[in-house]
């Protein structure tokens, strides 16, 4: 008698199992490595990918997705830190550029921004809506050399890792996914 509630256990498992995986599957908006971020507000159901969420690295760029609570319109977000152990940058501007000779620019609006001092470091943040820039970036950030400026009292360059780079594509399809449901 064990032996078949053991036998029902096990197939209702391994049902469960695959139809999980079949609906994530057929699920337009799954892309492997999305998991809800920790940097959403409170009235979002906010997503990005598990390397921009949990990365050790002081990331410079954090590209979020998601849904409103009170409504289910769907955002985008592209959040833009600089971390300095001295002092504020005071940046005015933040520029991207590709290996392609393409560039993006960003005015920083300063009723925008925040700073704050995290433990040894002072962080100067600034976030944007980036909707109908979805299908642009992602064509952008297609590109093996991502370089990030900002620029203000003291001028901040430097070069995207590889595996960060990949994981704003990776948000950036996940957006373009939810955005065409």
């Amino acid at each position: 008698m064990n032996l078949i509630k053991f036998k029902i256990l096990l197939c209702l498992f391994v049902f469960n199992g695959c139809a999980s995986s079949l609906k994530s599957f057929l699920d337009p908006s799954f892309l492997p490595g999305i998991v809800q971020s920790r940097h959403g507000k409170i009235n979002q159901y906010s997503f990005t990918h598990k390397y921009l969420n949990a990365s050790l690295k002081a990331l410079p760029i954090i590209i979020t997705s998601g849904t409103f609570k009170s409504n289910g319109q769907t955002f985008s977000e592209i959040h833009f830190r600089l971390y300095s152990k001295v002092k504020i940058i005071n940046y005015k501007y933040i520029e991207l550029y590709n290996s392609k000779g393409e560039k993006w620019e960003w005015e920083v609006y300063p009723k925008h921004k925040t700073i704050k001092k995290e433990k040894h470091f002072i962080v100067e943040s600034y976030n944007i809506r980036i909707d109908s820039q979805v299908s642009q970036l992602l064509k952008f950030f297609d590109d093996d050399a991502i370089y990030i400026k900002f620029i203000g009292d003291i001028n901040n360059f430097k070069k995207l890792d590889k595996k960060h780079r990949l994981s704003l594509v990776q948000v950036l399809k996940f957006s373009d996914n939810i955005s065409n449901q």
